[in-house]
């Protein structure tokens, strides 16, 4: 009777606690998941290493290309300086192989900090060898590519506003002159608003010169155009208001009628 009444204890089985997993711990739990989804955890893995390792390699490729255009910008640089002075078909052979270079950094390198300046230095190049046209395209590649900082981006608007009037197109280079002078972060306006007075001197139009010229003065007090450009004011400026000179028909009859009187 005894033996007939005794209870034997059942163990949960494995396919009870999957089909109950909240009779599971934790980390049976997770090892559950890990089981049922073991494929796609494996594929996962194997994708974000080969994710990783792809990036490694862009990382590098992108190093390596830096590097590269480095190495170009400084073999351009170097024939952009070195060139002779007083042998002008050596120096041209030098600048013609400097745009070369820098072409070669645009073409080969084109994601590189080394090409995005490149184009400033080959507009350089064209204005020593007074190739003006050419100038104001390079500069113009210069402004149309994004994220240039502000400082460079100003002095390009000086050197393409400067290659516009060499090239006979006055409009166009003022019109440049005075993106310059309206960007709030760039570091030569002292310099533009110089050669902006000394242009309309030029033109003999002396108003509009003296203007930029004390707007100079006034705005940049410590540039070093202040000296010349307080002389150009001196010259320029007319003369303090003094007493005006009797006409000569007003003083003759004034000593007619002295004369009357005493006669």
């Amino acid at each position: 009777m005894n033996a007939e009444m005794t209870y034997k204890i059942r163990h949960i089985s494995k396919q009870v606690g999957a089909e109950n997993p909240q009779l599971l711990s934790r980390r049976e739990r997770v090892w559950l998941f890990a089981e049922r989804h073991r494929r796609a955890l494996i594929t996962g893995i194997i994708v974000a290493v080969l994710v990783m390792m792809l990036l490694g390699i862009l990382v590098w490729l992108e190093h390596q290309h830096e590097q590269e255009a480095l190495v170009l910008e400084h073999q351009a640089a170097q024939a952009y300086l070195d060139r002779s002075l007083d042998d002008g078909d050596a120096a041209k052979e030098k600048l013609q192989e400097a745009v070369t270079l820098y072409r070669r950094i645009i073409e080969e390198f084109p994601h590189t900090a080394s090409a995005q300046s490149a184009w400033y230095f080959i507009g350089n190049a064209l204005a020593e060898q007074n190739d003006h046209a050419g100038a104001i395209d390079a500069y113009q590649h210069f402004i149309d590519q994004a994220g240039n900082p502000p400082a460079l981006l100003g002095l390009v608007y000086q050197r393409l506003g400067s290659s516009y009037l060499a090239n006979g197109e006055r409009e166009k280079g003022i019109d440049a002159y005075r993106q310059v002078l309206q960007m709030p972060r760039t570091l030569n306006k002292d310099q533009v608003l110089f050669e902006f007075a000394k242009l309309e001197e030029y033109e003999q139009r002396n108003d509009e010169a003296l203007a930029r010229y004390k707007q100079l003065l006034d705005e940049h007090p410590n540039s070093p155009y202040t000296s010349e450009a307080t002389l150009r004011v001196k010259i320029l400026e007319p003369p303090a208001d003094e007493p005006e000179a009797p006409q000569e028909g007003t003083e003759q009859e004034e000593m007619q009628e002295q004369k009357e009187i005493v006669e």
